[in-house]
């Protein structure tokens, strides 16, 4: 009789362990084809080794390595031919797709960014960021000195906030505002989306002055007349009077100290009967698959105190700040909008 053996389809545990090890390989090959532009290249129609090689000016044998990698996570494609053609994970890195991840991959694999990864285990045993030991100064006072990292960042934040705008803008109804302040609201894309696709409403950019100096999509003729753009340190205050004050990927940033002063400051400039919106991801129980985790290392590595919060740590930050939660609304990303009304 013939021996049955079991078989799986399942990777073994030193393979999984193995995929997870291999994963910054991947990162920084798919940040230099991000800066390479190959999907861009490729959006009409794919293209052989040799004509991407001979429009970006990369070597060769050394682009077809990094490609037949990528393609073997299906990023990318290599034909029968030889060619490579785009596929649906390479389109969101193409530079004029609406949700592009391409400028933020970017910056994940600059160097003001991976090298401070390398310190992880020294921020695990003595709690002070990497980025502030690799680097020499806090994140945000490093962008403020270094305006090629200030630029791949803030183009980063805007990348990632285009994935998540229409999530957001079909969870929740704008409309009931007459005017928002957006809280370090960056280059003001999602200010804009909110004027666009609500023409009644009236806005306030408030960020420091070096970044909303970018805030070039609020200088479109169809928000501009309904548009205020305020240099602004959200630690001193915001601007006051409005009935709808929003924070998008904020409060993540700072420690609870920190960020009780924020929303201290948004409280006082808040009108008795408005709103405060923190948009923010809301971590899972622990053992749960969830990539908020991912973020809350991130904040680990880069700023003081800067983490992911479950819903209970928000609504005792908010109820510190003297805001009531009224509703936690998922979207259908991986953001949650927190609302607050003043007590």
């Amino acid at each position: 009789m013939t021996d049955i053996v079991a078989r799986t389809d399942e990777p073994s545990n030193e393979a999984r362990m193995l995929q997870y090890l291999f994963g910054f390989m991947g990162s920084q090959a798919i940040a230099v084809a991000a800066r390479l532009r190959i999907a861009d290249l490729v959006a009409q129609g794919p293209k052989t080794l040799d004509e991407l090689a001979l429009t970006t000016q990369a070597h060769t044998s050394s682009l077809r390595r990094m490609l037949q990698l990528l393609s073997s996570l299906g990023i990318f494609e290599e034909q029968p031919d030889g060619r490579y053609r785009q596929t649906s994970l390479s389109a969101t890195l193409r530079s004029d797709v609406p949700q592009s991840l391409r400028d933020y991959a970017i910056m994940l694999g600059s160097e003001f960014v991976w090298k401070s990864w390398g310190d992880l285990g020294a921020t695990v045993v003595t709690g002070l960021p990497a980025f502030e030991r690799t680097h020499g100064l806090p994140l945000f006072e490093y962008l403020t000195t270094h305006a090629d990292s200030a630029a791949i960042f803030n183009a980063a934040m805007t990348s990632l906030s285009s994935t998540e705008l229409r999530t957001i803008l079909d969870a929740y109804d704008f409309s009931s505002f007459e005017r928002i302040v957006d809280v370090g609201g960056g280059h003001g894309a999602f200010l804009y989306a909110i004027l666009l696709a609500h023409p009644k409403l009236s806005g306030v950019l408030a960020d420091k002055p070096s970044v909303v100096a970018g805030a070039a999509a609020l200088r479109d003729a169809a928000v501009t007349q309904r548009c205020e753009i305020v240099g602004a340190d959200f630690f001193s205050a915001v601007p006051e009077g409005a009935d709808g004050y929003v924070a998008k990927s904020v409060i993540h940033d700072w420690n609870d100290k920190d960020a009780l002063t924020i929303l201290r400051n948004c409280r006082a400039a808040i009108k008795a009967d408005g709103k405060l919106l923190l948009i923010e991801r809301i971590l899972k129980p622990a053992n749960l698959p969830d990539l908020a985790r991912f973020r809350d290392l991130q904040m680990l590595v880069f700023t003081r105190g800067g983490c992911e919060r479950t819903e209970a740590e928000f609504r005792a930050l908010l109820g510190a700040a003297h805001f009531a939660v009224t509703r936690v609304i998922p979207t259908a990303g991986p953001l949650s909008i927190i609302e607050g009304r003043p007590v």
